[in-house]
């Protein structure tokens, strides 16, 4: 049986919200220094099969030099998107497409190797874990919908001990992906509940497409993993504590 709850903070009231619909990476994960470094691998592995293409490849990913850009295509992109993208720039030095396609999958695969667990390398970001515990206690039902693969989603949960708390998670490694809405219906009918009652939660634009696209009640871009605000969110939260302090209005 659902629960409904009404969420409030500051000037901005959410009624009869029985779901929260959560990202992973950079909402819930601490993922940034991890995806840098693996951005930094792949590039490594493509230029060494394609020399030319490793410092352009980067730049794409948002990972030049020093810099990492949370709204970059490695910090939301899903994995195809990456793999394409990397594809394009090995296309464009005159290698044709399928083998160009083969060549960045093969260095993604390589990279892969020195991450194979990637849940010990992504912990959950400060005061995650009492935030999720928090909202299941109140009753409310959780989902995370990720750019990430369903199985590393799984094994993120299972290893910081956050499963008990998410009642279904979904990954981008098949369609529907992000910002597809069929993502949410699908998670919508697991829960027996309609889009007008759940809350995405997120920091990304992307993120904020799910919830428009879908027709959940709002959207919530949170800064807490180190994302910009994200302009058209229904509200901004710097902290998890923010968040629970919604929760304790009724």
């Amino acid at each position: 049986m659902n629960r409904f709850h009404r969420l409030h903070f500051k000037d901005r009231t959410f009624e009869n919200v029985a779901v929260i619909l959560w990202d992973k990476d950079g909402t819930l994960a601490d993922s940034h220094q991890f995806l840098k470094t693996l951005a930094q691998a792949r590039s490594h592995h493509l230029e060494q099969r394609v020399p030319g293409v490793g410092d352009c490849l980067l730049k794409a990913f948002g990972c030049e030099d020093a810099h990492y850009d949370p709204t970059g295509l490695m910090a939301v992109g899903t994995r195809y998107e990456n793999e394409i993208a990397a594809a394009s720039y090995i296309a464009a030095t005159g290698i044709a497409w399928a083998e160009s396609l083969q060549i960045a999958r093969a260095a993604f695969a390589e990279s892969d190797r020195s991450f194979t667990h990637k849940a010990d390398f992504t912990p959950p970001l400060t005061d995650i874990p009492i935030l999720l515990q928090d909202c299941y206690k109140q009753g409310l039902k959780q989902a995370v919908l990720s750019g990430d693969t369903t199985p590393n989603i799984q094994k993120f949960l299972q290893r910081y001990a956050l499963d008990a708390y998410i009642a279904w998670c979904a990954g981008s490694e098949a369609p529907p992906v992000k910002p597809d809405p069929q993502m949410v219906w699908l998670a919508c009918e697991q829960l027996s509940i309609a889009p007008e009652n759940c809350l995405v939660v997120g920091d990304s634009a992307l993120d904020e497409q799910l919830a428009l696209n879908s027709g959940c009640q709002g959207f919530v871009s949170v800064t807490w993993g180190g994302s910009p605000a994200i302009a058209e969110a229904d509200i901004v939260l710097d902290h998890p504590h923010q968040f629970i302090q919604m929760l304790t209005y009724r």
